[in-house]
């Protein structure tokens, strides 16, 4: 299937038209249909042109009524209207129009997807740190593990965060802030964490941290940044993406 509408010619609209107007003969009827049976991409065609000739249809109809509605006093006596040059509602061309701002619109939207596929494709939560519960000092940072690792990143955050305003620079507090609002996939709320991370000299975190930096921008559309973050980081997975980014530059 192709990945965006196909441009309907101006001749087969009309042929399309002239159809679902019941304009056609009972043989060009016919042999019409016999010709959408032997040809899937007419077929094609075809249903798109009469969901848009509907739609069309359907919005001329209201327009219509509305139309008549105006033309009413409030008795719901008809107003009478000087003449005037009678206009033809052109099927052909309000169906070109839907079509072609469908395929701008598909196009606008879709036009970072390639970044977000890689993002989608290269993105894996941090597994988070074992977590060894008991009596210990740590029991907070652990408990928060834990609701990390079973997906409840807001309350992990809410919990690390208090922990956090003790201890600012920690590179492992600001490591996970940051993992855990990329679950939540806030990536613009992760950045600083991770950029404070690296900030940390002999961090454990720091070749990760580059490597979902790196993630965040590509997802942002920059991937210049997005290649420099990949490149600091000794990651396989890295070096991997970031040769990809290179070679379609």
């Amino acid at each position: 299937m192709d990945k965006y509408p196909k441009y309907i010619s101006e001749e087969r609209q009309e042929l399309f038209e002239r159809y679902l107007l019941g304009q056609m003969t009972v043989e060009e009827r016919g042999a019409f249909e016999t010709k959408m049976i032997e040809d899937q991409d007419l077929q094609n065609e075809f249903d798109t042109f009469k969901a848009l000739f509907h739609t069309v249809e359907e919005a001329g109809m209201r327009a219509k009524l509305q139309e008549f509605h105006q033309n009413m006093d409030e008795d719901g006596v008809p107003v009478r209207q000087l003449n005037g040059p009678k206009r033809k509602f052109n099927f052909r061309i309000a169906a070109t129009v839907l079509l072609l701002l469908s395929v701008g619109g598909f196009w606008f939207f879709n036009r970072t997807a390639p970044n977000e596929r890689l993002f989608d494709d290269y993105y894996t939560q941090d597994p988070g740190l074992p977590t060894v519960m008991g009596s210990n000092d740590n029991y907070e940072f652990y408990e928060a593990m834990v609701d990390y690792k079973q997906g409840h990143y807001d309350i992990a955050i809410e919990k690390w965060g208090k922990l956090l305003e003790k201890k600012p620079t920690n590179d492992t507090l600001n490591y996970f802030m940051g993992s855990a609002h990329l679950g939540n996939r806030s990536t613009n709320t992760a950045t600083p964490f991770f950029e404070n991370t690296i900030q940390t000299k002999g961090t454990h975190f720091e070749m990760e941290a580059y490597y979902y930096l790196g993630l965040i921008h590509l997802k942002s559309g920059n991937r210049k940044k997005a290649i420099d973050f990949l490149e600091s980081s000794d990651l396989k997975k890295a070096k991997e993406l970031s040769q990809t980014l290179l070679q379609n530059q």
